[in-house]
């Protein structure tokens, strides 16, 4: 626009002198170049006002709309290179087009244009060219011409006074350093440029906050916080001043300075400029009361930060924060596993979703193992007392009678609500009002407490269900019992990382069920718990149980390893069990609810490794998912498997045969109703076709009573006639009935039989 202005103001010298020559000028500015001028700088300041990184070395992806404009450019620009060469707008052309190609990321073409345009040193896009020439060099990893000419670029800017260009390609310098990891080199660039700049205070904070940065990075905490304490001691944006205030409060809390970072974050919390930014203010103060252990505090505010600021990713970061605060401080896995849940479905990064998927799935392995063994603990309750048995059959048809009572009284209220205000619907059901919500948000200060459920809330949850009498021996049980123990012990210790956990369940194997098989691995596994905890002696003790009791055992090796007394190459290697990565493949997707991936991965561990210790284990895990599913008769099936010779004896065998059993038993006596109600109705449909034969038979045709005396009685002779008559008609009608009557009935039972 500035060349434009020069042309108007001389416009009636240039008429009088060449006239035709300005006209060609003129005409071409304003039929195309004028155009594309426009296209490009309201397409450059879209994506320029996107840039999230000033310092970023990378362009980011245009949109379609963007490419498209930036084409039209490209070929407007084209038709002034191809037929107005001898036009003033030339080299203003051939620079635009350089730029749409770099902007469109086509790197060849755009330096092509720029050199080009290079061939013009007159030119007054000439040091802007260079600037962009060596841009394109950098990107097409043509790094020693471009770092060459982005320092000439820099040289002629300060000797031209040119300090846009200087800044410009002093910051483009900072970020293809940052690119290349080269954090020293970029820490001397960002000085070189505080060094020649002066006057710009802007900038320099820019370049300050992004020196903290880098500091950060190559771990000289102090210099970092010189740099962002520095950063407003000149004029930064409001953007930049935040940000570095964040970073120092952050930077104090890493190096100890707690008390310090809580002030400043106390101080930027209460400034109202900062108002927008609360929500990562309160972030940062939630970590710093976790790190002093004030959970109560730090719950309360990252709950806030939950319910208040849902729609922004502090929300989600939030979450994650209760999910690790109630797994690894506070021990309640029911809160933890739920913020876990509510982490993995955010929009956080895939890193982050990923380390919460993993730690729900480890929690909802644990919640699974619990379960089981709280039903395994209440079986052998029942098996030892009947007495609880009986209570606990009492109680359960109490609430359950008490929960259809209050099923039958909503659906009774349900209908009447068509008479009722939208609060007392609301009421009923059990929602509360905007109202009513306010108010317990400000008086319930203990949220995060979790409520026992009632039986009655059980049962409505489906969490409950009807006592039933155990159907596996005592011995059975136990067996089961301490293999869930170990399960849970050795998850509390690989995965769970509570050590004390762990020890506690592995010594109730070896103080409680010493005679189980899970003894030696649990003596094992409390070996590598004092191994870790620095206690040779007492793991010395219990390898030594294992290694001089049982020598037919699989970890008998491994503690002789542990005590000094084998050698690696005494014993051969023994080869890893082909079927454990399929097994623990298909225990993932089982617990991913990847239910028929999962099927399809066990199934091919017992059919394929049917000696495999994982093959009894898978096909008890397809059981469970079956009859997750409800699909009970396939359960049975694979129970059926189990309970055979081959597996029998094994502790998943042993875990079903009650199950398997009962089930069995269900089935025959539901096919011997069947079968008894079969032939009932047999029974019925042969009463009924004699029914309706004799409602065939005319009245004066049937056998008369021979005691009955009665005046229209028919005398001797004719009573021989008609009975005569009766036998012939009755055998015809039954013949008909055979032929007609009997396929509707046979129809009829059939149908029954089926919906049977």
């Amino acid at each position: 626009m500035k060349n434009f202005k020069i042309k108007i103001l001389v416009l009636p010298l240039i008429f009088s002198l060449s006239g035709c020559s300005l006209w060609k000028d003129f005409t071409t500015y304003f039929n195309t170049y004028y155009n594309a001028k426009t296209i490009f700088d309201r397409t450059e300041e879209e994506i320029l006002k996107k840039r999230t990184d000033l310092f970023a070395f990378r362009l980011d992806a245009i949109t379609p709309q963007q490419k498209n404009d930036l084409t039209k450019v490209i070929e407007k620009c084209s038709k002034i290179l191809q037929f107005n060469k001898e036009s003033s707008f030339f080299d203003d052309a051939l620079f635009l087009t350089g730029k749409a190609f770099y902007y469109q990321q086509e790197y060849a073409r755009a330096q092509r244009k720029f050199l080009e345009l290079a061939n013009f040193p007159e030119s007054e896009f000439a040091l802007e060219n260079k600037f962009w020439l060596a841009k394109t060099h950098l990107q097409l990893r043509n790094f020693e011409e471009g770092l060459k000419l982005l320092e000439e670029v820099q040289s002629e800017a300060l000797n031209k006074d040119e300090e846009n260009i200087f800044i410009e390609a002093s910051i483009f310098k900072i970020g293809f350093y940052l690119f290349r990891q080269e954090y020293q080199t970029a820490v001397n660039e960002c000085n070189n440029f505080l060094n020649n700049i002066k006057n710009n205070d802007e900038t320099t904070a820019l370049v300050l906050y992004q020196m903290g940065k880098i500091y950060n990075l190559l771990g000289d905490k102090e210099n970092a916080l010189k740099s962002f304490a520095s950063v407003i001691e000149h004029s930064p944006t409001f953007e930049i001043e935040f940000e570095s205030r964040l970073e120092y409060s952050r930077l104090l809390k890493d190096m100890g300075r707690i008390e310090e970072s809580e002030n400043t974050l106390n101080e930027l919390l209460y400034r109202g400029k900062f108002k927008n930014q609360e929500d990562r203010i309160l972030l940062e103060l939630g970590q710093i009361y976790d790190e002093k252990n004030e959970l109560d505090k730090a719950i309360n505010i990252f709950m806030t930060i939950d319910s208040t600021y849902k729609q922004k990713p502090t929300a989600a970061f939030a979450d994650l924060m209760l999910a690790k605060i109630y797994e690894n401080k506070i021990r309640d896995y029911d809160s933890s596993f739920k913020y876990y849940n509510k982490t993995a479905s955010s929009n956080l990064s895939r890193e982050i979703k990923n380390q919460a998927s993993s730690r729900y799935r480890i929690i909802d392995k644990y919640f699974t193992y619990k379960k089981i063994l709280s039903d395994l603990y209440l079986q052998l309750t029942y098996l030892n007392d009947n007495n609880r048995f009986i209570r606990d059959s009492i109680d359960f048809d109490i609430a359950y009678n008490q929960y259809l009572e209050e099923t039958r009284k909503k659906q009774e209220q349900s209908s009447q609500q068509s008479d009722l205000s939208i609060s007392q619907r609301l009421q009923q059901r059990g929602i509360e009002t905007p109202q009513q919500a306010q108010q317990k948000k400000s008086t319930d200060s203990s949220l995060y407490i979790d409520k026992k459920l009632t039986l009655v809330e059980l049962i409505a949850q489906g969490k409950a269900k009807k006592p039933t009498r155990p159907k596996i021996s005592v011995d059975s049980l136990r067996t089961t019992i301490s293999q869930n123990l170990y399960n849970i012990g050795n998850l509390f210790l690989t995965e769970l990382e509570v050590i004390d956990s762990a020890k506690f369940y592995f010594n109730e194997i070896i103080n409680n069920y010493s005679d189980k098989p899970y003894k030696v691995d649990a003596l094992f596994a409390l070996g590598t718990y004092y191994e870790t905890n620095n206690q040779k002696e007492q793991a010395d003790s219990l390898y030594r149980i294992i290694y001089e009791n049982y020598p037919n055992h699989k970890l008998f090796t491994e503690a002789g390893k542990k005590l000094g007394l084998i050698k690696s190459e005494d014993k051969k290697l023994v080869v890893n069990d082909p079927a454990e990565k399929l097994y623990i493949e298909s225990e993932e997707k089982y617990y991913n609810k990847k239910y028929n991936e999962a099927i399809n991965g066990f199934k091919n561990i017992y059919l394929n490794y049917p000696r495999s210790p994982f093959a009894p284990k898978s096909i008890l895990f397809i059981g469970m998912i079956y009859e997750e599913l409800n699909q009970n008769d396939s359960a049975a099936f694979f129970y059926s498997i189990l309970s055979s010779k081959e597996y029998a004896s094994t502790p998943y065998g042993k875990a079903v045969i009650a199950k398997y059993t009962e089930y069995k038993n269900e089935k025959e006596r539901m096919e011997k109703e069947a079968k008894e109600k079969e032939e009932a109705e047999k029974k019925k449909a042969e009463e009924l076709k004699l029914k309706q034969v004799n409602a065939e038979i005319p009245n004066d045709e049937r056998p008369v009573n021979k005691n009955k005396v009665s005046g229209d009685e028919k005398p001797a002779d004719e009573k021989i006639k008609t009975d005569s008559i009766k036998g012939n008609n009755y055998q015809q009608l039954k013949i008909k009935s055979e032929n007609t009557d009997t396929s509707k009935i046979d129809t009829t039972k059939k149908q029954k039989i089926r919906l049977e």
